[in-house]
């Protein structure tokens, strides 16, 4: 092998230990954005069909506004990717129900609210109009 040939080789070796260390941190930090960014979705997905619960429970016919919270604040706990919960129910005719918490963390020093929020109208059953 010729001194030229040799001297190539050796500026090279190393090269791909260097090119793994810079590539690798990036690809990992990478895919745990991409981890975090589920975890806030699915607390979001949490958070609004607890909500959804609670005002389903608020606004039937015999419901009230402590029942649709203790039924959000329910569901919400039973899920563990929406953590610290709270409730809040609103609204006399209209009914708002408001679910807050935070996501899971997978990167250090994020902290992440979800809140979501369902409004329907309160059932009132009437009978028809005669003129």
């Amino acid at each position: 092998m010729s001194p030229r040939i040799r001297r190539s080789r050796c500026r090279d070796g190393g090269s791909a230990a260097v090119s793994i260390a810079i590539v690798f941190p990036a690809v990992g930090l990478l895919f745990l954005a991409l981890l975090q960014a589920v975890l806030v979705s699915v607390a979001r997905d949490v958070a609004l069909a607890a909500a959804e619960e609670g005002l389903r429970v608020a606004r039937a016919r015999h419901g009230s506004h402590a029942q649709g919270r203790t039924a959000a604040a329910g569901f919400a706990r039973h899920e563990p990717v929406l953590q610290a919960p709270a409730v809040t129910v609103t609204g006399a005719d209209t009914i708002t129900v408001h679910v807050r918490g935070h996501a899971p963390s997978v990167l250090p020093g994020l902290h992440l609210q979800v809140s979501q929020a369902a409004r329907g109208a309160r059932e009132h059953f009437t009978t028809p109009q005669r003129p």
